[in-house]
């Protein structure tokens, strides 16, 4: 069980770094997408797209590793739930911000400035939201 354990936490590793990669790109493309010309635009909206994408498989990955450590490892007990109660409720805004980006994202590709506007506010609020819950991971568990 300690193997799988071990395997299960390194998988909630690599979807936080893919996670976080993601919500470092987006508003970097994000911002250069105001200013693009048509072809790069389209070029830009392409990237973001797939790195949307895999931003969202990392999130899923996340919460999946996620409920398998908490039951495995933890038995559905953190040692401060305190803590974990204020990771989940992050997690939530986190997974609120992505949505709303995502649905925001493709009327932004549709030319609506607005949409882009909230999918950028979206990013910045799910940046932040991922920050807190390693923050709150760490005082959670340790």
């Amino acid at each position: 069980m300690d193997i799988l354990i071990k395997l299960l936490f390194w998988v909630h590793l690599l979807a936080l770094v893919g996670g976080g990669a993601s919500s470092v790109a987006m508003p970097i493309i994000g911002s250069k997408l105001a200013t693009a010309d048509g072809a790069t635009r389209e070029t830009l909206f392409e990237i973001a797209g797939r790195i949307t994408k895999a931003g969202r498989g990392a999130l899923g990955g996340l919460i999946v590793t996620g409920i398998l450590l908490f039951w495995l490892k933890w038995d559905f007990s953190a040692p401060s739930m305190l803590w974990f109660g204020i990771k989940m409720a992050l997690v939530l805004v986190l997974l609120g911000a992505v949505i709303v980006g995502g649905i925001n994202f493709k009327k932004a590709r549709g030319g609506d400035v607005a949409a882009a506007q909230t999918a950028a506010l979206a990013g910045r609020i799910a940046g932040l939201a991922l920050v807190g819950v390693i923050l709150a991971a760490v005082f959670a568990f340790d």
